[in-house]
């Protein structure tokens, strides 16, 4: 063991399940907080900007997210999958990581009055070029998070992410907003989150940053992100192409209508819950990488605790999906609820399918994945060329598109999956049968409380009243699910995260009304 790595696990196993459950536990946390100051940030930034300047931004996210790829190249999970990492690993993931941020942008720099032509909008030029500032902080930020996720020490950093998350955003980007900056509150804001995360990183680590002279440690370190960075490109190409296709085809306003519906419903999924999960799960699958049989039966563990929450929350998404615009955005983004059910049931494909992607890299295979990736991308952007056709229907007919292509991505992982660790037709069933379950369930429970509510009382009471019906059908669900391994894996998951507390607590009791009864734990004999 070196000083880059966590205490090695016990010989059972015990010790790393109890660490990935803590694990858990802290980064759900984290990106819970980090999902509250969004919407705390989305209601407010909302109201204080108009729709086009949403779009100048949503433009400028499409370009700098593209270079992005290439300025994180794959280091951070360059450094927690590889088995032995040593000092000059990490000095030449940070001398690789800054060298390749002024490259970024330079290149921005240059590029960026093509772009504004591109989408025929003058100031994305000069927003652009301040953005691009933040690829200077990018490799060493990606080295900081990757030696956290390393060690797991997952507390610091939902920690430093949640905390400059809310100084740059709820603090610097809505000051200015009241000032009247308009897009350069969102700018500054995002400035301001990515250094001061950078310099916290940094100072809390104090790795080593000085150059390394010799190739192998660049070759090692940057061969596998840069194969890893393929993967994210492609990711990156699905993710965006949508956004390119409405910013050439419809006004700006309609841009910013667009990225709203996808912030809202899409993007605290895709990012937000997908990131909390598989962040923590990389550097556990990784150790036992080799182990098919383990990693088998994680992988449809993940699927079926993954499903549970993620199907049905999105089915109810999409069903109180007037309701949610109204209340957390304001009667001027009518447009966007159009949209949001669409982005919300592809989110939780795009989810399910993220965590297939986490146990490949955690393989190292990357090949097969940057297969089902490239299908996507085709399959998208067929979709998307159908769905241009068709755009006098409205906009919501490219969110549909991204629907189809992230549900055939879902697929494509399910069988490279299938071919990775092996699993039979009745396992997969197991796994799925649940979330069907219960997403049938809330679908049907919200459907009744809105219509029996819808113009009888205020918007906000029937959003809460669909919240509170969806919350209460998703407990009975589990709670009678006819298949009872749902109920097994829970009261697994939460022993082992430790969240329920001591025997005969009022936590536990109150869980055990959703998950059934747990057994005492055995008695240690002398």
């Amino acid at each position: 063991m070196n000083e880059f790595d966590a205490p090695p696990a016990a010989q059972d196993g015990s010790t790393l399940t109890a660490r990935a459950a803590s694990g858990l536990r802290w980064s759900s946390l984290g990106y819970g907080a980090l999902m509250a100051a969004n919407i705390a940030y989305t209601v407010t930034i909302s109201r204080l900007l108009d729709p086009a300047t949403f779009g100048i931004m949503a433009l400028a996210q499409v370009v700098w997210l593209f270079v992005h790829v290439f300025a994180r190249m794959g280091l951070a999970s360059a450094l927690v999958q590889k088995p032995e990492l040593s000092r000059d690993d990490v000095r030449a993931a940070s001398c690789a990581g800054f060298a390749v941020g002024v490259a970024c942008l330079a290149v921005v720099w240059v590029l960026a009055p093509v772009f504004s032509g591109v989408f025929r909008e003058p100031l994305l030029t000069p927003v652009l070029r301040a953005l691009g500032v933040s690829f200077l902080f990018e490799g060493m930020a990606m080295v900081g998070i990757g030696l956290l996720r390393r060690q797991l020490r997952f507390r610091e950093l939902s920690i430093i992410t949640v905390a400059t998350y809310a100084f740059g955003y709820l603090v610097v980007a809505i000051g200015l907003a009241l000032l009247g900056a308009g897009v350069w509150s969102l700018v500054v804001g995002a400035l301001v989150s990515s250094s001061s995360q950078t310099v916290w990183q940094y100072a809390l680590l104090r790795h080593p940053v000085r150059p390394v002279l010799r190739w192998k440690p660049y070759q090692e370190v940057c061969g596998y992100g840069m194969r890893l960075s393929g993967a994210h490109l492609l990711d990156y190409i699905g993710g965006s192409l949508d956004t390119f296709v409405v910013g050439r085809f419809a006004s700006m306003a309609d841009v910013g209508q667009y990225s709203r519906g996808y912030y809202l419903a899409f993007q605290p999924f895709h990012y937000y819950l997908a990131q909390a999960l598989t962040a923590v799960l990389f550097p556990h699958l990784s150790r036992v990488q080799q182990d098919r049989a383990r990693l088998g039966r994680a992988y449809l563990s993940m699927l079926m605790l993954g499903g549970i929450v993620v199907f049905p929350v999105c089915a109810g998404v999409a069903v109180a999906a007037p309701e949610l615009v109204r209340v957390l955005l304001g009667p001027q983004w009518d447009l966007a609820a159009t949209i949001v059910p669409w982005f919300a049931l592809a989110a939780a494909f795009s989810v399910i399918a993220a965590l297939s992607q986490t146990v490949a890299e955690a393989r190292a295979d990357l090949n097969r994945s940057l297969v089902v990736q490239g299908a996507y991308v085709v399959v998208l952007g067929v979709s998307l060329a159908f769905a241009i056709g068709y755009r006098s229907y409205g906009i919501w007919v490219v969110a549909a598109a991204v629907l189809v292509a992230e549900l055939l991505r879902h697929l494509g992982y399910l069988g490279l999956m299938w071919r990775i660790v092996g699993f039979s037709a009745a396992q997969l069933w197991a796994s799925y049968a649940p979330a069907a379950f219960a997403s049938l369930g809330v679908t049907l429970a919200m459907g009744a409380t809105r219509r029996a509510l819808l113009g009888q009382v205020p918007t906000m009471l029937v959003f809460a009243a669909e919240l509170a019906a969806g919350a209460l059908m998703l407990a009975l669900c589990i709670r009678f699910c006819p298949l009872p391994g749902i109920r097994r894996e829970l009261r697994m998951r939460l022993d082992a995260a430790g969240v329920l507390g001591a025997a005969g607590g009022w936590r536990r009791r109150l869980a055990s009304l959703v998950v059934g009864r747990f057994k005492p734990a055995p008695e240690r004999q002398s």
